[in-house]
């Protein structure tokens, strides 16, 4: 793929409570399909702001318990640039709500990310295998949750793939 190459991304910050993720230059993230499109008929909204979750809510709370320095001190050992692939994924979830049921579907990116797996290995061998097997990708298009669909590993990406999406 033919695009900028994203510029290394410094400690973010940690917060117990959120996701720690990593923001992208909205200016690199364009891509062939326009500011909307469509596939399989569902209409998919481009989304403003661009990142990458390197750890979701849930394995914030807890890392919390590896220590704030030791996470970054671990972050601060690796290269954290991501690339693009141009390998795009149609994704799939229904959600709960407070009134029903809300069908959501994504567009992502895949991404090459070399520093998320090391990253996550570690916390892996330190905390358990909740942090085994990363999908590092950028949510680039969104239908039903503005926020997109959550892909925290591996398995979890088998159970969301609808198909490959072709530019």
């Amino acid at each position: 793929m033919d695009t900028p190459a994203h510029p290394a991304i410094a400690w973010p910050g940690f917060d117990a409570e959120r996701a720690l993720v990593l923001p992208l230059l909205a200016a690199l993230m364009a891509t062939p399909f326009g500011e909307r499109c469509q596939i399989d008929g569902v209409r998919l909204a481009r989304k403003q702001e661009f990142h990458v979750t390197l750890l979701d809510r849930q394995m914030a709370r807890a890392a919390a318990g590896y220590g704030e320095p030791q996470l970054r001190a671990l972050y601060e050992t690796l290269r954290w640039i991501p690339r693009r692939t141009g390998r795009y994924a149609l994704l799939h979830e229904t959600k709960r709500t407070g009134t029903g049921l809300l069908e959501c579907w994504s567009l992502i990116e895949h991404l090459q990310l070399p520093a998320m797996h090391s990253y996550r290995a570690v916390l892996s061998q330190a905390l358990g295998p909740a942090f085994d097997d990363p999908v590092p990708h950028v949510t680039h298009f969104v239908h039903g949750d503005p926020n997109g669909i959550g892909v925290p590993h591996v398995r979890a990406l088998d159970r969301l793939l609808v198909r490959a999406v072709l530019p």
